[in-house]
């Protein structure tokens, strides 16, 4: 009975040592290949996550912003700033969201348009006050309006780099779309705005204008108990107080207000009593209080008390002061 030899017993454990370590090397490459496969899927399935919240947010801007511009007459400027300072902010939270995210290599084409259009959309909406305003601001220049059609097509190069998104979400392999992506456009294209007509919209708003006025209205403390020739009298007491309310009542953004508060004495002697103070800031419809407490008149004297706001341009002047004539009584 012939062995084989040595030399051939190791032939044989080496070619099934190959043999094994061939399969476990099979078996790795393909758990690996599952993996990166999975892994990329994975990837691929939160990427169409993301684009979907990106373009639902795109949607509800482009909404809004066909609303807003067609209903201009009907929002003050106020309402106006909050608006587009809302939808800036939208579209910027959607560009952000967007570049925050990974895109694989599956979707990179139609990642590009999809970047193209939000940075355009982003880039249109957060230049639109400039535009609106510059047109409302200075009506006799042509700069609003310029600026306004270098808006329409920032949002135009969105629109059209948008539709590129679609185009190649269509030519991938849909079994790995987890999404679907409806059509977005800024301008409608039954309906293209029209940088002249906008114009005249925004500029025949009277409550989009410039319109400036701060009021001051006033109480005292003792309060006025009685009338002496027509005059209320204000009791004695050890002290008073004038609290001064002063608002704003127009649509822009006050600072710096003066006010100034006069105490005048009508007969005898004595000086004025001058204070004045400065409300750094009040937005539309906003009010603040001044309390002046230093203030001493004689008993038994006859006083003219008058506080004043100083604002340029105001346009209702009648509620810039407010006056007091009244009697002191005498000290009991």
């Amino acid at each position: 009975m012939a062995y084989p030899s040595l030399r051939q017993r190791r032939r044989t454990r080496l070619r099934r040592w190959l043999f094994a370590t061939l399969v476990v090397a099979v078996a790795v490459f393909i758990i690996a290949l599952a993996v990166r496969y999975r892994t990329e899927e994975r990837v691929v399935v939160d990427y169409f996550a993301v684009a979907g919240e990106v373009t639902a947010l795109e949607e509800m801007v482009a909404n809004d912003l066909t609303n807003l511009v067609g209903g201009v007459s009907s929002v003050d400027r106020p309402m106006m700033e909050q608006r587009l300072a809302a939808l800036e902010e939208e579209a910027l939270e959607a560009l952000t969201l967007l570049e925050g995210t990974e895109a694989p290599a599956t979707v990179a084409e139609a990642h590009g348009y999809l970047m193209v259009a939000t940075r355009s959309w982003s880039a249109g909406v957060a230049a639109l006050d400039d535009a609106f305003f510059e047109i409302l601001d200075d009506p006799n220049e042509t700069g609003g309006g310029e600026m306004l059609a270098g808006v329409l097509d920032q949002l135009r190069v969105g629109d059209a780099a948008y539709v590129g998104f679609l185009g190649a979400i269509g030519a991938l392999d849909q079994e790995i779309v987890t999404r679907q992506f409806r059509g977005i456009t800024f301008e409608s294209p039954d309906d293209p705005y029209d940088v002249d007509m906008i114009t005249l919209q925004l500029r025949a708003t009277y409550k989009l204008g410039e319109h400036r006025d701060v009021s001051v209205t006033a109480t005292i403390e003792p309060a006025a108990v009685g009338v002496d020739n027509n005059l209320p009298v204000v009791p004695f007491a050890d002290t008073f107080v004038v609290t001064a309310v002063i608002a704003n009542e127009g649509n822009l953004v006050e600072e710096n207000i003066e006010v100034m508060l006069r105490l005048i004495p009508q007969i005898g002697q004595g000086l004025p009593i001058t204070e004045r103070r400065v409300v750094e800031l009040l937005n539309p419809g906003q009010a603040s209080t001044l309390a002046f407490d230093g203030l001493d008149p004689d008993p038994g004297g006859l006083y003219e008390l008058v506080i004043e706001t100083a604002v340029a341009d105001d346009i209702e002047q009648s509620n810039d002061s407010w006056r007091l004539v009244f009697w002191r009584n005498e000290d009991s």
